[in-house]
């Protein structure tokens, strides 16, 4: 936490957690053991410790979005991001608001503080004591040994009005010198030592400083020290009778004292009198559980601590049914989770023209500009898009563990004469340009990167026009860039253009070109759904040597890291006008007529990528180049800097 917000975001998600424990703890009070009534605080423990928020999640209520709505009231746009459950001060306060942090911070200290000199105090008493030996000490190791407890150090100590354990890591059972020992006292004691509670006290007491300013936090604390001490009551009852139940009660109320109340890393008994009262109230309704309650008590706390741990993913964001700083705050408040989310939210923020959209994927630096403008964003597009035609990322590139880099591809339409009315217009498919078979699109070469735990898209240029006569794009296409391999031998070039194609929504890309639907709204933590992999070849030879060549052939395979050249790519007397592929080793041959160019296209191929493995170019190409059937050439082709058009 290194600010008011982080905190706010952090201890009103425990507040919600501690809120339904309560209730569910009411419901189950006398029908699930004190056993489980102790236990079921993992829950909350687990969600004080786990930043609130992590990899986009909200548990049980989309406490973020309040925040978010909170701050906007302060003109602040920055991201709310919880990395630590601790406070953490980076710089001077500045603002009301720092201050309020730095207050909290210093709270934290003082409690922490508070709590290291009660401990210390206690171990100064303690050194003070002499140990255990002869008829006592050999009636506590009776009592433990029946039970089947080891037992750990023993000392008597002058002044104490009951037994306790301290020590977290060498536990030290402390017994009063001035008045003799009761076996039930030990054996709680005892229970406390095997259970290795002085650790959870220690727990305890870390969560209640961290939240030491939230009432009911600590309220819940505090239950979870008394439910503690009455799981261990209940062990205790279980081996007594009648009246020695009635007794039991009796000893805890005449052992009521403050004096190291709730200090950290022990189990002191005399842990208030209040908390003793409740304590004797619930001897007094004692009963044994059956033996089986104690699986349904383990289920239920599993099913509760791994559905609060891993919380619900934040998706969904408002749009223009609710004012529009709202619906900021909650596009603000659903981050992009994957790269593929980034990607996806960014493209249906352009087909939709939608500025919260826009907002889930924006980076930091863009949040006050797109609070300011509100509705209207701006992103240079000059044709209206084909909705329904969804988009494509072509090339997508892994620059580093956090970055990522790729060509954005959707289907345009008609020009668009007033971007200003974009809302206000209906736009008519049926009035598009004729364009005699020719697809229009609009490109962008795009960025999606980390950005305080969140991925955010940033356009590396404006959008462009682009042509092309291929009307199903999900194999690739010529007339878009591509990562380009070139290599020359005996005068000849050869040029291999390798393109990646990816996309979100696999079953809607095939749909929309039968006039399907595709789906607009935003999926930030999605992953790309399928991937393409398409290469194309283009051989240019001498202008010299075109009336001499009757026939050309080409066969390409891309060399991944780690591969080895093969030694034939295609057999000299296997020449055909058929474009073969076999394991990514491509062939084609054609005849030439008379006035072709020099410059011939051939050698296309494709094949579907593995989603979940790791995107990887080929490090290289090889290529044969066959002309009138004979071998005339062979190469290696490099990769160009960039995606070369």
């Amino acid at each position: 936490m290194f600010d008011i917000w982080g905190f706010l975001l952090q201890t009103l998600t425990a507040s919600g957690v501690a809120v339904l424990l309560l209730v569910v703890k009411g419901l189950f009070k006398d029908k699930l053991p004190p056993k489980w009534h102790f236990l079921v605080w993992i829950a909350l423990g687990l969600i004080i410790l786990l930043p609130a928020g992590l990899n986009g999640r909200y548990t049980l209520f989309h406490w973020q979005f309040v925040i978010e709505i909170i701050k906007g009231w302060f003109r602040d746009y920055s991201f709310t991001r919880v990395l630590f459950p601790i406070p953490i001060v980076k710089t001077v306060p500045k603002t009301v608001l720092d201050w309020l942090f730095a207050v909290y911070a210093l709270g934290v200290v003082v409690f922490a503080a508070k709590y290291i000199i009660s401990y210390i105090r206690l171990r100064l008493v303690l050194r003070k004591g002499t140990r255990l030996h002869d008829e006592a000490l050999t009636r506590i190791q009776q009592i433990a040994e029946e039970n089947g407890i080891k037992l750990c150090k023993a000392v008597e100590v002058q002044g104490l009005h009951g037994a306790f354990v301290c020590g977290v890591i060498k536990p030290i059972l402390a017994v009063p010198a001035e008045s003799e020992l009761d076996d039930k006292i030990i054996l709680h004691e005892l229970f406390h030592l095997k259970h290795k509670d002085t650790f959870w006290s220690f727990v305890i007491c870390l969560l209640r400083c961290i939240h030491w300013c939230n009432p009911l936090l600590v309220y819940c604390a505090n239950r979870a020290i008394n439910d503690m001490e009455s799981r261990c009551d209940q062990y205790v009852l279980e081996n007594l009778e009648g009246e020695e139940r009635r007794d039991y009660g009796r000893i805890l109320l005449s052992m009521a004292n403050d004096k190291f109340s709730k200090t950290p890393g022990s189990t002191c008994i005399n842990n208030g009198g209040k908390n003793i009262r409740d304590r004797i109230e619930a001897i007094a309704r004692f009963k044994k559980y059956p033996v089986g309650m104690g699986l349904v008590s383990v289920c239920v706390i599993i099913v509760l601590t791994v559905s609060l741990g891993f919380g619900v993913q934040a998706s969904k964001v408002y749009g223009t049914e609710v004012p529009v700083q709202i619906a900021l705050a909650s596009a603000r408040s659903t981050p992009c989770t994957t790269y593929a989310g980034a990607f996806d939210t960014y493209a249906k923020a352009v087909l939709s023209h939608n500025v919260v959209y826009r907002a889930m994927c924006a980076p930091a630096e863009m949040q006050d500009e797109i609070a300011e403008k509100n509705i209207y964003w701006e992103y240079f597009l000059d044709r209206w898009p084909e909705t329904n035609s969804g988009y494509y990322i072509y090339n997508l590139k892994h620059i580093d563990k956090n970055t990522y880099e790729g060509l954005l591809v959707i289907k345009v339409g008609s020009y668009i004469d007033n971007k200003e009315y974009y809302y206000d217009y209906e736009y008519d498919y049926e009035e598009e340009d004729e364009n005699d078979g020719i697809t229009h699109l609009a490109v962008q070469n795009l960025r999606v990167q980390k950005e305080n735990g969140r991925w955010v898209a940033i356009p590396l240029d404006d959008f462009r026009n682009a042509d092309t006569a291929d009307h199903v794009l999900t194999w690739g296409s010529r007339d878009l860039p591509g990562f380009s391999y070139i290599g020359t031998a005996s005068g000849i070039q050869v040029e291999f253009k390798y393109q990646t194609v990816h996309y979100v929504q696999a079953e809607s890309n095939f749909m929309f070109n039968s006039g399907g639907f595709f789906d607009t709204t935003p999926n930030p933590n999605t992953e790309f759904a399928s991937a393409q992999k398409s290469w194309f070849g283009t051989c240019t030879y001498p202008e010299s040597e075109k009336n001499s060549i009757r026939q050309i052939g080409l066969s390409v395979a891309p060399i991944y890291s780690g591969d080895k050249r093969p030694e034939n790519l295609h057999p000299a007397d296997d020449v055909d006008d058929m474009c073969t592929n076999n394991d990514e080793v491509s062939w084609d041959s054609c005849f030439l007529e008379p006035g072709w160019g020099p410059e011939i296209m051939l050698c296309g191929g494709g094949s579907s990528i593995d989603t979940m493995r790791e995107i990887e170019l080929p490090e290289y190409c090889v290529a044969d180049v066959y002309i009138n059937e004979k071998l005339a050439a062979q190469m290696d082709l490099h990769l160009q800097e960039g995606v070369v058009e």
